[in-house]
C-alpha cells in the first residue's frame, strides 16, 4: 500500500496528463481545439465512447457529475493583507483553552481546530483553525494530509471580531509558527494522531 504523500503524487500526476490531453483534443466536425477545460474533458470523454452530441444521455450525465464535483468544493476567502493594527491587538488577547489544550483534527471539516479564551474576559473566544488548502479550496483529507502538504489557512471562528482567513505557503509547523506570532504566546504542539510517512 502506498502512503498518503504517494498516492497523492500519483493522483496530482494523473490529472495533470488527462487534462494535458484534453486540452489537446480536437474536435472532430470543426478541428478546433476547445480552449475550456471543463467542455475540452466532457468532450474528450463524449467522443471515446462515440456520444455525438449534447443530447445524449452520456453527455448530460458527464456534465451533471463535473458540476456536482465543482460543488462539493469549499471556497475559501483568502487574504495575503496586511492585518489591521486593532486586529493584531484583539488577537494578542487570545490564548489556547487550557481545557482540553491541544489541538484537535476535524475530519468533518478538514482542518486542526484549537479552542481559544479571551483573556481580558476570561471568556470562550471560539476556535482557530488551520486548514490544508489546495486551489484556494479546502483539501479534503479523511486523515491528517502528508507532511509534504505546503499549503495553509489560518481561520479564526467566534472570537468576537472580524480577522481576515490567511494564506499561508510552508510546513505546517511554520503556518503553526505564523499563527503563534499572532497571538503573542506559543500554542501547544500538533500532533497527528495517524502519522503520515514524510
Amino acid at each position: 500500500m502506498l502512503t498518503a504523500a504517494e498516492q497523492e503524487q500519483i493522483i496530482k500526476a494523473n490529472n495533470e496528463a488527462f487534462e494535458e490531453l484534453a486540452l489537446k483534443c480536437r474536435n472532430p466536425q470543426t478541428g478546433e481545439r476547445e480552449p475550456d477545460l471543463k467542455v475540452a474533458v466532457r468532450q474528450m470523454v463524449c467522443n471515446y465512447f462515440s456520444v455525438r452530441g449534447w443530447t445524449d444521455p452520456l453527455y448530460s450525465l458527464l456534465s451533471r457529475l463535473q458540476n456536482a464535483a465543482l460543488g462539493q468544493d469549499d471556497p475559501l476567502e483568502l487574504t495575503e493583507k496586511t492585518i489591521s493594527t486593532e486586529t493584531r491587538t484583539e488577537l494578542k488577547n487570545l490564548y489556547a483553552d487550557p481545557d482540553p489544550g491541544r489541538w484537535d483534527w476535524d475530519p468533518g471539516q478538514w482542518d486542526w481546530e484549537l479552542s481559544l479564551r479571551d483573556a481580558q474576559e476570561d471568556v470562550d473566544a471560539g476556535y482557530v483553525a488551520i486548514i490544508p488548502v489546495k486551489n484556494g479550496c479546502r483539501f479534503k483529507h479523511k486523515i491528517e494530509p502528508p507532511f509534504s502538504h505546503d499549503e495553509w489557512a489560518i481561520k479564526f471562528d467566534g472570537a468576537g471580531f472580524g480577522c481576515p482567513t490567511i494564506l499561508l505557503k510552508g510546513s505546517l509547523q511554520e503556518a503553526k509558527r505564523e499563527l503563534d506570532l499572532l497571538l503573542g504566546a506559543d500554542t501547544p504542539e500538533i500532533l497527528y494522531r495517524h502519522p503520515p510517512r514524510p
